[in-house]
């Protein structure tokens, strides 16, 4: 069955500070160890890359969205079978709270 969310991550840290690019690919291996970034120095400015509160709030989100997926995916039974539109989609991002921001038409 299909999820009703889908999620696709393209980075599992990046760093705090807005003037550096620092990121770590994501990966499910790299997933497993978050935990080991939590107030762990930017390699490349020295910015913490992760926050105790932000870990906790990501982890969070991923219990709602497993919830979501587990409990309501059925209704993706009535949807039609061609994949909706990839160019249209929601960004989320986890940095002292939840942000969400619209990409696409």
């Amino acid at each position: 069955m299909r999820k009703l969310i889908e999620k696709q991550q393209n980075s599992l840290v990046t760093c705090d500070n807005p003037n550096c690019d620092y990121t770590v690919p994501y990966s499910d291996k790299t997933e497993k160890y978050l935990v080991l970034y939590i107030n762990e120095p930017c390699p490349k400015c020295g910015e913490n890359l992760l926050t105790m509160e932000d870990y906790l709030q990501y982890q969070n989100l991923m219990k709602v969205i497993n919830f979501v997926n587990r409990w309501f995916s059925w209704i993706t039974l009535f949807y039609s079978k061609k994949r909706l539109d990839k160019s249209s989609s929601v960004c989320v991002h986890v940095h002292n709270g939840v942000k969400f921001s619209q990409h696409g038409s």
